[in-house]
């Protein structure tokens, strides 16, 4: 039978090494741990608007209200939530993978004498965050690839007869377009995130550092819920409004049953209604990124602070690694 290692027993058992768990590796297993309870929070919060601006972008319906409208008539919660299911759990992994590994990159270029705790300097945020974005992407690319095929079963023509699940969905693209139909988008995506997530972290940094310098951050409550959450807003919108155009097109490659380059999509886009052509969904997608990015902070701060302050981590801290 298996005996369960309470602190003491994990600090005892670990072997004997030059240095204990440093400072740096905690705040990457924060940031691990923190980002998959803040993505499963983002999943079961921005769903239905995630299913509204794919369906919206992919011209199945002509404005979010349609959309929104038909949905519920023709398949009531549940088609909100449809291919929700990879989500869960991919939401969560790709939260790990983006903020843990971004965390890294930060310690990485940081100079000895710098306050980890305190505002970084926005070059390196950017440059972390650049840095992050290719990684990050293969997790997000095939996930992204299956759930918006899944949001567009029986719109368009397109019938769910081989189709049933997420497995299922990844099976038939497999065997439509190859392993490499996994990745589809991936490229686009990339140049997404390359743009987006400097200003994503920017974003929320800016916002973090100001509102923490106001009296709303007077009270715990305004401290550790309000400014987190009003930040994550501010980070989503920063995110959204510099790479929108980037997701428009990496969509279409993604929900397209035919393969199709990045020009053809920009070509046909663009030959259909100019430059505002590649920002259709855009306000879909605003209205998806307020609770999601809000949702998302919130889960990575409270998890953080109960992280620090839990006795499980703080002898972990003293594990000799």
């Amino acid at each position: 039978m298996a005996t369960a290692l309470v602190p003491s027993a994990v600090a005892a058992a670990a072997p004997l090494s030059q240095s204990c768990l440093s400072e740096d590796n905690f705040r990457t297993l924060c940031r691990l741990v923190g980002g998959t309870v803040g993505g499963l929070m983002q999943a079961v919060s921005s769903y239905p608007f995630d299913t509204i601006k794919s369906r919206v972008q992919n011209g199945v319906y002509p404005s979010i209200s349609s959309c929104a409208r038909h949905t519920w008539k023709e398949e009531g919660i549940r088609g909100f939530y449809r291919g929700v299911t990879p989500q869960l759990f991919f939401c969560g992994l790709q939260n790990a993978v983006l903020f843990s590994l971004n965390q890294r990159m930060n310690d990485w270029m940081a100079s000895p004498q710098d306050d980890p705790s305190g505002p970084q300097p926005l070059w390196r945020t950017a440059v972390a965050a650049q840095l992050t974005a290719p990684v990050y992407v293969l997790t997000v690319a095939p996930v992204e690839k299956v759930t918006v095929q899944l949001q567009m079963i029986g719109k368009g023509g397109r019938t769910s007869s081989t189709v049933t699940g997420p497995v299922s969905c990844l099976l038939h693209i497999i065997q439509l377009e190859g392993y490499r139909g996994i990745l589809s988008g991936y490229t686009p995506t990339l140049m997404s995130r390359l743009i987006g997530l400097p200003f994503y972290f920017i974003g929320f940094q800016t916002a973090r550092t100001t509102l923490l310098d106001t009296p709303l951050a007077s009270t715990s409550m305004g401290r550790d819920v309000v400014v987190p959450a009003l930040s994550g807003m501010a980070a989503g919108v920063c995110f959204w409004t510099s790479n929108y155009p980037c997701d428009f097109v990496k969509t279409r490659m993604q929900a397209s049953t035919t393969r199709l380059s990045i020009l053809d999509i920009i070509r046909r886009t663009y030959a259909n209604g100019g430059v505002r052509a590649f920002y259709v969904g855009y306000t879909a997608c605003l209205l998806r990124t307020l609770p999601s990015n809000a949702s998302l902070w919130l889960g990575i701060e409270l998890t953080t602070a109960f992280l620090s302050r839990h006795p499980l981590y703080t002898d972990l801290r003293n594990v000799r690694v």
